[in-house]
């Protein structure tokens, strides 16, 4: 599967954000969506069918989609939180991982 063949997909996208101790789940963003844009270095845009006025873009790469046995589209990822402590107004890191199914 490449980038260009999740063009106009509809997809169904789940993504996780866990706490530095690798286990706790901060939040959880489920929704399906369709691909607008697919771009190497700016992500996937897609746009949740709840919300056409907004967009989610993910990283872009094909590691973390699959297709199920009705042959739809999913994506799944796991988002580490890398540090415990932040000052006000310092960037936050975050690590994007396909989640292995």
């Amino acid at each position: 599967m490449t980038l260009n063949d999740l063009l106009n997909e509809k997809i169904y996208v789940q993504i996780q954000y866990i706490d530095t101790d690798k286990s706790t789940v901060l939040h959880e963003n489920k929704f399906n969506g369709r691909v607008l844009k697919v771009d190497p270095q700016g992500g996937i845009t897609i746009q949740p069918e709840e919300d056409k006025s907004t967009v989610t873009v993910i990283p872009p790469s094909t590691e973390a989609c699959w297709r199920d046995e009705n042959n739809m589209l999913h994506v799944n990822w796991l988002v580490y939180r890398l540090q415990e402590v932040r000052t006000e107004g310092e960037h936050e890191w975050w690590d994007w991982q396909p989640k292995r199914l």
